[in-house]
């Protein structure tokens, strides 16, 4: 990816971008289809509204753990089983919608939305405290956003399309090359529940 030869960016993402010209076999990502009807533009419009915090990347903290503090995700320590809002859902009616028929489908245990300014990016790391799964949900893609995975190639989220993504195993980065904000939201379910198996993994037993 050329356009990222710039000193606008760290030289650790401008190689990684610019020399793992590596495809993805499969096992770091897959796209994944939810079993029910959601309208990404009423989403976007809502999203656009949340209350983010001042991180580089702006989150803000939907869905988790009952009475705790932000954890960042959903941590592989956690033995919590109760999961609420975290924040007042009401002024978006879309939202608590889709986290309803998520789950619906089974547990969901932590969603955030994540809000990336013109020219951001995330540096290359791996999500080690966390589980391994999580379904990423693009609302925009300008031209010129990247998800990489090392040795995985690149999620093509062009489409708009929910991606299952391993990121507590594969090295990843992204990256905003665009003049507009970029806007996804994220989710970890109960992966061995029936419905979230066999979403995730339709072919397993």
């Amino acid at each position: 990816m050329t356009t990222l030869n710039t000193d606008l960016y760290p030289k650790l993402i401008r190689d990684f971008f610019l020399f793992d010209h590596s495809v993805s076999d499969g096992t770091a990502h897959k796209p994944v289809t939810l079993p029910f009807a959601y309208d990404l533009a009423e989403l976007l419009q809502e999203a656009e509204q949340l209350p983010y915090d001042d991180r580089p990347v702006n989150r803000c903290y939907v869905w988790g753990p009952t009475a705790q503090s932000d954890p960042g995700c959903d941590l592989l320590t956690s033995t919590d089983t109760d999961y609420t809002a975290q924040i007042d859902l009401t002024p978006y009616p879309k939202i608590q919608s889709f986290i309803d028929s998520l789950n619906a489908v089974g547990p969901i245990t932590y969603l955030t939305f994540k809000r990336m300014k013109p020219r951001g990016y995330i540096m290359p790391h791996i999500d080690s405290e966390c589980n391994p799964y999580k379904i990423y949900v693009p609302l925009s893609w300008p031209a010129g956003s990247e998800f990489k995975m090392f040795g995985q190639g690149n999620i093509d989220f062009t489409d708009l399309k929910p991606n299952l993504i391993n990121t507590s195993d594969v090295m990843h980065s992204v990256v905003n090359d665009s003049d507009e904000h970029r806007i996804i939201f994220s989710f970890y379910a109960d992966w061995s529940h029936p419905g979230w198996k066999h979403i995730a993994w339709p072919n397993s037993k």
